[in-house]
């Protein structure tokens, strides 16, 4: 079976792909994380009999799974940065106008997390306010990780919605 020379390259190949996937991200633990995506990828290949080089192939998607890491951090990164904008509040002296604006948007926050959809607003609450990561979200719902960024992007864009009105 063709199948066969494909994960015989990647085996073969695996301590090479480590050291790439490590020399690129710095962390033993997100490397593994690569190579595992990197052997699913692999064992996903149907009719690979078209497959000149397998060794080619095989680094090709571990460079490909650890640019997709990349975006992925990058998108987290984003979401993060919006977060942190949208909950984020200036030093200022506080004041009684202040505090009845701070309690007027609290009001509105919270009922714009209300008209959300009840896992997003999970997904959000659990990422946001009790730090849970995204792969442990996944995890204990049984959901991709792609899936959390989505339902918690949704939440985001919906906050930044409010924000913008009452900006």
């Amino acid at each position: 079976m063709t199948l066969t020379r494909l994960m015989t390259s990647f085996a073969t190949l695996r301590p090479r792909i480590e050291a790439l996937t490590r020399g690129r991200v710095g962390c033993s633990a997100t490397s593994e994380d690569i190579v595992q995506d990197t052997w699913i990828r692999l064992s996903n290949v149907r009719h690979d009999d078209a497959i000149d080089n397998h060794a080619a192939f095989t680094m090709q998607a571990a460079k490909n799974a650890a640019i997709g890491h990349f975006r992925k951090q990058q998108r987290r990164n984003e979401i993060d940065a919006e977060v942190n904008e949208l909950l984020s509040t200036s030093v200022d002296e506080i004041s009684p106008e202040r505090i009845v604006m701070g309690r007027d948007m609290l009001r509105a926050v919270d009922k714009a997390l209300q008209t959300m959809p009840e896992r997003s607003r999970r997904i959000f609450l659990m990422n946001r306010v009790n730090g849970v990561s995204h792969r442990e979200i996944a995890r204990q719902l049984g959901i991709s990780d792609e899936a959390v960024y989505y339902h918690i992007r949704r939440v985001v864009e919906r906050l930044a919605e409010l924000r913008d009105s009452n900006g």
